[in-house]
C-alpha cells in the first residue's frame, strides 16, 4: 500500500508552525505560571528539534516538541528544588569596602603626604619613618642614630607637624574630613 503523505504549502507550514509554538507556549506558561521563563523553554524545545532534526527525521513534530518541553518543565523544577533558598537581602546591611568618594580622598591625602616626606630633611624623615611606620621604640632608635631620645622625640614632633601643615595647606584635616 502507498500512502500518500500530505504536501503543504508554504503558507499553511508556517500557519502549523505558529500554531505550535502557541500551543507550546501555553503548555508550558501552564504549568510555570511564568511566561519570561515559559518562553525560553519553548525556545530551548525548538533548538533541541532542529538539532535532533539534523540527525534523524521525526514523524510527529508536535509530539517531539511537546516531549521535550515537558521534560524542560521538570528539568526547570528539579534546578528551582535543588537551589538553597534565596536569601531575603535587607536595605540596611552596610558594604564592608569603602565608598568611591572615600577611597578619593584617601588616595588625595596619601599622595599630599608622600610629597611632603620626600621634602622633609633625610634626618628628620628616617626618624618618623622608624619610630612610627616601622615601630621601633625611640630609644633603639636613639642609640642607632647616636642622639638622645629627646632629639628623637623632638624630630617626630616636627614631622608630625610638617605633615599637619601639608595637610592643612589643601583644606584638608590629619584626622579626616575635608
Amino acid at each position: 500500500m502507498n500512502q500518500i503523505t500530505p504536501i503543504l504549502t508554504r503558507r499553511e507550514a508556517q500557519a502549523e508552525d505558529v500554531a505550535l509554538r502557541q500551543a507550546l507556549h501555553r503548555f508550558v506558561t501552564g504549568r510555570l505560571r511564568d511566561g519570561i521563563e515559559g518562553e525560553d523553554i519553548v525556545q530551548e524545545t525548538y533548538v533541541r528539534l532542529y538539532d535532533y532534526r539534523r540527525k534523524r527525521p521525526i514523524a510527529d513534530t508536535a509530539a517531539f516538541c511537546f516531549a521535550v518541553a515537558r521534560n524542560l518543565v521538570h528539568d526547570h523544577f528539579r534546578r528551582l528544588r535543588a537551589q538553597p533558598p534565596a536569601a531575603e537581602l535587607a536595605e540596611d546591611i552596610a558594604c564592608p569596602l569603602p565608598r568611591v568618594d572615600e577611597v578619593l580622598d584617601y588616595r588625595q591625602r596619601v599622595e599630599i603626604l608622600v610629597r611632603a616626606l620626600n621634602v622633609m630633611p633625610p634626618l628628620r624623615r628616617e626618624i618618623f619613618l622608624r619610630r612610627r611606620l616601622d615601630g621601633v621604640p625611640g630609644a633603639v632608635v636613639a642609640a642607632d642614630l647616636g642622639m638622645t631620645l629627646a632629639a628623637v622625640d623632638k624630630h617626630c614632633t616636627r614631622a608630625l607637624a610638617d605633615l599637619r601643615y601639608a595637610l592643612e595647606r589643601r583644606g584638608l584635616a590629619i584626622g579626616g574630613g575635608a
